[in-house]
């Protein structure tokens, strides 16, 4: 899991961003940066081909006529 975001980062990377928010607005989006942070983590693992079981089908020749 990743190390959650210090409010100092979390500032630095808003004002890059370009991004006046709400002090509502900066919460809100604080507490789901660390699940969004982790979603990036386990998206950048290779993974083998069947990590896409949708890419192969079973279809019989009664299915497809």
């Amino acid at each position: 899991m990743p190390t959650p975001i210090d409010d100092a980062a979390f500032e630095y990377l808003l004002a890059r961003a370009g991004l006046t928010l709400t002090d509502a607005e900066k919460v809100e989006l604080k507490t789901v940066c660390d699940g969004i942070a982790a979603l990036a983590e386990r998206v950048r693992k290779p993974r083998g081909r069947m990590a896409e079981p949708a890419l192969t089908y079973g279809f019989t020749e009664e299915d497809v006529q």
